[in-house]
């Protein structure tokens, strides 16, 4: 069946899809809309058992990134061009670590 959606929401979807165990963000626009739809998905408990972590910056959120996916966790974060310059130093570290985190950069 094909239906017509706005691109974020699209988004949000597939990362749904994906069944994350933790999502942490912080929004910044455009990506926005894509970390408001899965707030919205775990709230009305459509994507148990995810914790959806909002935090206070983009460095916080890689930083939570890390500490998840270190812990086994299957962890997504979204961000845009200037938060992704933020969270570099953290993005960085989870690349040294050879940790499989998911990040959609809007």
């Amino acid at each position: 069946m094909l239906k017509q959606t706005e691109g974020s929401h699209a988004v949000a979807e597939a990362v749904a899809l994906c069944r994350p165990d933790v999502i942490c963000a912080y929004p910044i626009s455009p990506q926005t809309h894509i970390v408001e739809g899965l707030g919205e998905l775990v709230k009305d408990s459509s994507l148990t058992p995810c914790e959806f972590i909002n935090v206070e910056s983009e460095f916080a959120a890689m930083s939570v990134a890390i500490g998840a996916s270190s812990a086994g966790a299957r962890t997504y974060t979204a961000t845009a061009s200037q938060g992704l310059l933020f969270m570099a130093e953290a993005v960085y570290n989870a690349s040294g670590l050879g940790l499989p985190i998911v990040m959609t950069i809007a």
